[in-house]
């Protein structure tokens, strides 16, 4: 009696999660593997279900999100006839166009964290930071002085880190932030009591906003591993990061202050002061792009998606991590059959080794298909990036992967201005001037062993 009891409550947990998977997975062969599994297993197959299958990241975020922010963007204003291809962020983001009245790019920490510093020292009224990884080195001490210094000045000054990007790159800065009584928070922090961590729903973002009037963005952390110049810095990572003043900035503040509202509740002022001037000549029109899994879409991968597929001229893009899930790759490969000039840089040699495993194995797909893939010697290459044709360019947080553009916060800029274009196009240029394309059948020739390590790390690419 005891065994039948059993055999019909492992059969009604397989079944549950069975039809469980069968209703709520979007990928047909995902639904397929795990329905088969439960079924077969009726023990392991719905405990494994529950504690991996179970895709809990949307529904935790939108729980971590639940309260719209204080402050929403108006509707779109109208697009100029020249930006066309405008129209595909606004209707993927719902949100305008902004100006920019200056922009600069800046390579490597190098040149980035001695012009973050200098507005941090000149700063006389506000001061938000936002990091994916902020450590407690010889970078990240300047960075405590000057904001101490600052707020010591009588500005306001907000830091923002993501919790497990703290933890898992050390030294830690929260320590120091608070002997210099500093106001910080952690987003999503990691806890023992009550349990919470959360592998996904990381704050990926990286935001300094000053004074209401200007904007950083990019892929750089608060790391001295960005000293690419310092010989004393062992493997240093290359990155690309923009200078911003305009309008576009409101769009930044608004997007620190809803982050700081879900991750303290505390609602920052409202500081917003910039209306466009007719006399302030535009350098660029910008759109910022928020994207998190507490979205409905996928708001970057639809923006790509969408820009792959206007190009006519060139696509060329560089990212660190490169594991595109199939509709980009269709994406890449129609531009390339309709003719436009298409080049992918990514690193020679990832920093995460099974990212750059499974990179390594769904190459050989990708360049047997035809798409010019470069890849860039040391040192690592960290920057984001994307130009189509000669007027429209795309940089940010976010990486072509599944982690990037389906669990994490990212944010993309997009500015379509010729100017920022041809620079990144001179960017792309010199970088490529390192690589060589990789060629197919060399893809064949690696070590059988180092193939199906590559094989087996890649089945874990969406969440790499």
């Amino acid at each position: 009696m005891l065994n039948l009891l059993i055999s019909i409550t492992l059969g009604l947990l397989s079944t549950a999660a069975a039809i469980h998977a069968l209703t709520t997975k979007s990928d047909s062969r995902s639904a397929l593997a795990w329905v088969s599994f439960c079924l077969l297993m009726p023990l392991i197959g719905p405990i494994a279900y529950l504690l991996f299958g179970i895709n809990r990241t949307r529904s935790t975020a939108q729980r971590l999100y639940s309260t719209k922010p204080t402050l929403e963007e108006g509707e779109p204003a109208p697009l100029s006839e020249r930006h066309s291809r405008a129209m595909i962020g606004q209707r993927a983001s719902n949100k305008k166009l902004a100006g920019c009245s200056a922009i600069r790019f800046l390579e490597n920490g190098d040149a980035l964290f001695p012009a973050m510093l200098t507005d941090i020292k000149t700063a006389k009224q506000s001061v938000y930071l936002c990091s994916y990884i902020f450590q407690h080195d010889q970078i990240g001490r300047q960075f405590v002085s000057a904001l101490k210094d600052a707020q010591g000045r009588g500005v306001d000054v907000r830091i923002l880190v993501d919790g497990l990007g703290e933890l898992a790159y050390p030294p830690r800065v929260g320590r120091a932030l608070r002997e210099a009584n500093l106001i910080f928070a952690r987003f999503d922090p990691v806890r023992l009591m009550p349990p919470s961590l959360h592998i996904n729903l990381r704050n990926h973002r990286k935001m300094l906003i000053i004074d209401h009037r200007i904007a950083f963005t990019g892929g750089h952390n608060i790391s001295a591993k960005h000293l690419v110049k310092d010989p004393a810095i062992k493997s240093p990572a290359r990155d690309l990061q923009v200078r911003l003043e305009g309008p576009i900035v409101d769009d930044f503040e608004r997007a620190f202050r809803a982050d700081w509202l879900r991750s303290t509740g505390e609602s920052l002022a409202n500081s917003l002061n910039h209306t466009p001037d007719p006399s302030t000549p535009v350098k660029a029109e910008a759109r910022l792009i928020l994207d998190g899994p507490n979205e409905d879409s996928d708001k970057l991968n639809d923006v790509l998606l969408g820009v792959f597929s206007s190009a006519k001229e060139r696509l060329w893009l560089i990212t660190p991590y490169f594991l595109p899930e199939k509709d980009l790759v269709g994406a890449l490969t129609a531009a390339r059959l309709r003719g436009v000039d298409v080049r992918i840089l990514i690193p020679e040699r990832g920093n995460i080794h099974l990212a750059h495993w499974a990179s390594q194995h769904s190459l050989k797909r990708l360049v047997a298909d035809g798409l010019p893939v470069y890849q860039v010697p040391a040192p690592f290459i960290h920057s984001k990036a994307l130009i189509i044709d000669s007027d429209y360019s795309l940089v940010g947080s976010a990486n072509i992967d599944p982690r990037s553009l389906r669990l994490n916060f990212e944010l993309g800029l997009e500015l379509f201005s010729s100017e920022c274009n041809l620079w990144l196009a001179n960017y792309l240029r010199s970088l490529q001037a390192e690589t060589q394309r990789l060629d197919p059948e060399a893809r064949e020739t690696r070590h059988y062993l180092i193939r199906l390590r590559d094989a087996a790390a890649w089945l874990f690419s969406p969440y790499l």
